[in-house]
C-alpha cells in the first residue's frame, strides 16, 4: 500500500550489503517516490553499537543473526520484524590471478586481507575457513584487518594486499573481469545469516512508521529477493538451494 506523506527512512547496513541496498532503494523508490531513503554503512559490530547507545535508525539491516538477536532480547525491536533477507557468500579474491583456489593460500607472498572478526561476520567466517583449512597459523603474520568487508575488498582493489576474503557480491558483478576468486564450500565457515529488524523509535511519526514497514516487506518480497538473489547472496526463500554452485577443490 502506498504512502503518499514524505517520509524520512533511515537504514543502519552491514557494509557487505550496501551496493544491494542501493539497487533496492533504487526499485523501491521508483514505486515510493515520498520515500526519502538514508544509509548509513559500517561493519555490523559497529552499527549495533551505535544502536544500542540510542543511534536514530529505523531499519538495521545485520550481516550476522547474533547481533538482531540481542537487540531483539533488549526490547530495541519491533515485534516479529527480525527477519532473515539473505544469505552471505564467502569468497577468496586474488586480483588479476586465474584459477584460484584454496593452494592460492599457500602461494601468497604478499598481505592477505580479512574484515575484523570480532565487527564483522565474514571476517569471522574468513578465520573460521582458514582454521578448517589448516593455514590460519602460518598465514596469520600475512594478515591485515579491515574495519569492515568494504575496506577488507578496498585492500585488495587497490593493491595494499595480494588477496583477501570479501563477500561473493563485492566480486559477481565486475563487468569485463575474468573470475579470479574461489567461492568457499560452505562447510567450511558458520552460515552467514542476514537478518535485519524494526528498530523502536518511539517519536517516529505514524506516516513514517508505515513507510518503514512498507520497506521492510519490500525487501522480503519476491521483487526484493529476486535483487538479492542476482547480487550474489542466496535468497532468504531458498537458502536450502544454493544459487552459485561452491567451486570444487
Amino acid at each position: 500500500m502506498p504512502v503518499f506523506a514524505h517520509a524520512d527512512v533511515k537504514v543502519a547496513v552491514a557494509a557487505n550489503f550496501k551496493p544491494t541496498l542501493v539497487t533496492l532503494i533504487d526499485e523501491y523508490t521508483r514505486m515510493h517516490p515520498k520515500a526519502d531513503i538514508r544509509v548509513s554503512s559500517a561493519s555490523t559490530g559497529v552499527l549495533y553499537a551505535q544502536i544500542n547507545r540510542g543511534a536514530p535508525f529505523d531499519i538495521f539491516l545485520s550481516a550476522d543473526s547474533d547481533r538482531p538477536k540481542r537487540l531483539e532480547k533488549s526490547g530495541l525491536v519491533e515485534a516479529n520484524t527480525r527477519k532473515n533477507y539473505a544469505l552471505g557468500q564467502l569468497v577468496l579474491w586474488r586480483k588479476g590471478f586465474s584459477s584460484v583456489n584454496a593452494e592460492s593460500l599457500n602461494t601468497l607472498t604478499g598481505k592477505l586481507a580479512i574484515a575484523n572478526p570480532k565487527l564483522a561476520p565474514f571476517g569471522l567466517a574468513a578465520k573460521q575457513a582458514m582454521q578448517k583449512l589448516g593455514k590460519y597459523t602460518a598465514l596469520q603474520s600475512r594478515i591485515v584487518l579491515g574495519n569492515n568487508v568494504s575496506q577488507t575488498a578496498h585492500y585488495v582493489k587497490s593493491g595494499a594486499a595480494e588477496a583477501g576474503f570479501v563477500a561473493l557480491s563485492q566480486v559477481i558483478q565486475r563487468s569485463g573481469q575474468s573470475k579470479d576468486y574461489w567461492l568457499l564450500p560452505s562447510h567450511l565457515y558458520s552460515p552467514i545469516n542476514q537478518q535485519m529488524v524494526v528498530i523502536k523509535q518511539s517519536g517516529r511519526p505514524e506516516h513514517e512508521t508505515q513507510e518503514v514497514m512498507a520497506f521492510h516487506h519490500f525487501i522480503l518480497s519476491d521483487a526484493g529477493q529476486s535483487i538479492i538473489a542476482k547480487s550474489g547472496y542466496q535468497s532468504s526463500k531458498m537458502q536450502s538451494i544454493p544459487r552459485v554452485k561452491p567451486d570444487v577443490q
